[in-house]
């Protein structure tokens, strides 16, 4: 029993320690962890290139979404907004 415990606390302890570390790191900007979020563009972008690696009948459909968004900013138009919540 008293093993245990001792297992815990020492479990507890290397957590502890291990998130102190991440979120040292995350302030000097090496990673993100908690404080600051993912950027979910990047995110989609790689996600959707996966999607056109399994599924590539919908590799036109992504393509035709990024010559949308390529045509809108080289117009100057303010960004629109999906209703995903990303622009």
């Amino acid at each position: 029993m008293i093993r245990l415990i001792v297992l815990a606390l020492v479990a507890t302890a290397v957590l502890l320690l291990l998130d102190r570390l991440l979120l040292r790191l995350e302030s000097r900007g090496w990673i993100n962890y908690r404080k600051s979020g993912l950027n979910r563009g990047a995110a989609m972008y790689h996600t959707l290139q996966l999607t056109a690696i399994f599924q590539p009948e919908m590799e036109h459909v992504i393509e035709t979404k990024y010559e949308e968004r390529e045509e809108a900013d080289e117009s100057g138009d303010p960004p629109a907004r999906d209703d995903t919540g990303e622009g």
